[in-house]
């Protein structure tokens, strides 16, 4: 998945901010975001913990790093 998709999928969440959508990617990790905080909130499987990531850029960052950990290049 592209940064470019990634920040897609993230505003998509902000802009149907009243409906619970999450995105789960098996074995790794859960996507929702939160009205209440105006955070996405990312929970790992590995462990369990919850990082909340209140802008775009950031969680993109985060998430395209999950999803492509072979990938050496700048975003």
């Amino acid at each position: 998945m592209s940064i470019t998709e990634i920040k897609k999928m993230l505003n998509n969440l902000i802009e149907y901010e009243d409906c619970t959508i999450i995105h789960t990617i098996p074995g790794l990790i859960e996507l929702c975001y939160s009205k209440e905080s105006n955070a996405f909130q990312v929970t790992t499987f590995a462990d369990g913990n919850v990082f909340s990531y209140y802008d775009v850029e950031t969680a993109s960052d985060v998430l395209y790093r999950a999803l492509n950990p072979d990938k050496k290049e700048d975003l």
